[in-house]
C-alpha cells in the first residue's frame, strides 16, 4: 500500500518537479534565465530588479553563483561601488574559487587606490589561472603603485607576452614601470616595440630617450628626442632636449635652446632653469642667478632646484631630470 501511495503522488506531481525538484526551483530558474538575457543586452536595471524575486525563491548554490556574477557587475555599472565591494565580499566568501568575483574586486581595489587589497585577490586569480591576462596586468599595477617595480615587471612581461606585445597602453605603463626600476635596457626594448607598433607616435622615441639617459648616453638621447619632436614639438620636450644638452657637455647649445623657449614665453620657470644651469655650468653664477630667481615661480621640483642653485647647494643639472 506505501508503494502504490508513494507512485500515486509521483503521478500527481507537475512535471516541473522532476526537472526543478520544487517549483521554487523552476520560478529561479526562469528569473535567472531573464536576468541572463538582460545581462547580455546591456540591461542591468532589469537584471537587479529581477534578482529580488530570483533570490526571493531560495535558489540552489549553482544558480546563486551565477546570479551573483550578473549582479555584481551590474552594480559596477550603476556606480555603486560599495555596494559591488560588499557584493563581491560575500559572493567571494561563497564561492572562493570563483575567479570572476576575485579579479572584479581586485580590479575595484586597483581603481580606488589600495593596490595592497588588490595584489592579494590577483595572485589568488594566477593560482588557478596563470594566463589571465586582466589578473596578469592588474597586479602589475597593484604591485607598480606599491613601489614594486621588479615583481611589476614579471607581470607586465607576462601580460605583453600575453598580447604578442599589442596593447600599446599597457606598454608604455610596461616601460614606464622599467624607467622606474631603472632598468635602462629593459626600457628601451619595450620602447622600440612600441615605436615599431606606432613609428609616428612621439612617445616611443621620447621613452627611449629616457633610457639612453639613464644610461648616460645623452647624445643618444638628444637624437631620440628630436625624433619625438618630428611628430610632437611642444615645450616640455625641447627643454627636456636642452636638459640632455646640458648634460652631454653643451651647455652653450643648451643655452641657446631655452633663449628660444624664453622668447616665446619670457619668464618659462622651466626654461629659466635649464638657462640658469647652463650658466651656472658655463661658470657665470652672477649671469645665472636671476633666472634661478624667475624659476622659483615654478612647480614644486624646479623651484627646489632653483633654490639649491640659489642658496649654494647645487645639486647638479642631472638631477632636474629625475622628475
Amino acid at each position: 500500500m506505501r508503494l502504490l501511495f508513494a507512485l500515486l503522488l509521483l503521478a500527481a506531481a507537475p512535471a516541473e518537479a522532476f526537472l526543478f525538484g520544487r517549483s521554487s526551483d523552476k520560478n529561479a530558474a526562469d528569473s535567472l534565465g531573464g536576468m541572463r538575457s538582460a545581462f547580455n543586452g546591456g540591461d542591468c536595471v532589469t537584471v537587479l530588479a529581477l534578482s529580488e524575486n530570483f533570490l526571493k525563491e531560495k535558489p540552489p548554490a549553482a544558480m546563486r553563483e551565477e546570479a551573483y556574477g550578473y549582479m555584481g557587475r551590474c552594480y559596477e555599472a550603476a556606480g555603486s561601488t560599495d555596494k559591488a565591494i560588499s557584493f563581491y565580499k560575500v559572493a567571494l566568501g561563497l564561492y572562493p574559487e570563483n575567479s570572476l568575483f576575485s579579479s572584479s574586486l581586485a580590479q575595484i581595489y586597483n581603481q580606488a587606490g589600495f593596490p595592497e587589497n588588490a595584489a592579494p585577490l590577483f595572485l589568488q586569480v594566477l593560482s588557478l589561472s596563470p594566463d589571465d591576462l586582466p589578473a596578469n596586468l592588474g597586479l602589475a599595477r597593484a604591485y607598480a603603485a606599491l613601489g614594486f617595480f621588479s615583481r611589476a615587471a614579471e607581470f607586465y612581461a607576462k601580460g605583453a607576452a600575453l598580447q604578442n606585445y599589442a596593447d600599446l597602453p599597457a606598454l608604455e605603463e610596461y616601460a614606464r614601470c622599467l624607467l622606474r626600476k631603472r632598468d635602462w635596457g629593459g626600457a628601451a626594448f619595450i620602447s622600440a616595440k612600441g615605436r615599431a607598433a606606432a613609428p609616428r607616435s612621439a612617445l616611443w622615441p621620447l621613452l627611449e630617450a629616457r633610457a639612453w639617459a639613464g644610461r648616460g648616453d645623452y647624445y643618444k638621447a638628444v637624437e631620440a628626442l628630436d625624433a619625438a619632436l618630428r611628430y610632437e614639438s611642444n615645450r616640455r620636450l625641447r627643454l627636456e632636449r636642452a636638459l640632455y644638452l646640458l648634460l652631454g657637455g653643451l651647455p652653450r647649445r643648451a643655452a641657446e635652446a631655452a633663449d628660444a623657449e624664453l622668447a616665446l614665453a619670457a619668464g618659462d620657470p622651466l626654461a629659466s632653469a635649464v638657462k640658469g644651469m647652463a650658466l651656472y655650468s658655463l661658470g657665470e653664477k652672477t649671469a645665472a642667478a636671476p633666472y634661478f630667481a624667475a624659476a622659483r615661480s615654478g612647480g614644486p621640483f624646479v623651484s627646489k632646484i632653483a633654490g639649491a642653485f640659489l642658496n649654494g647647494s647645487a645639486p647638479g643639472p642631472e638631477d632636474a631630470c629625475k622628475k
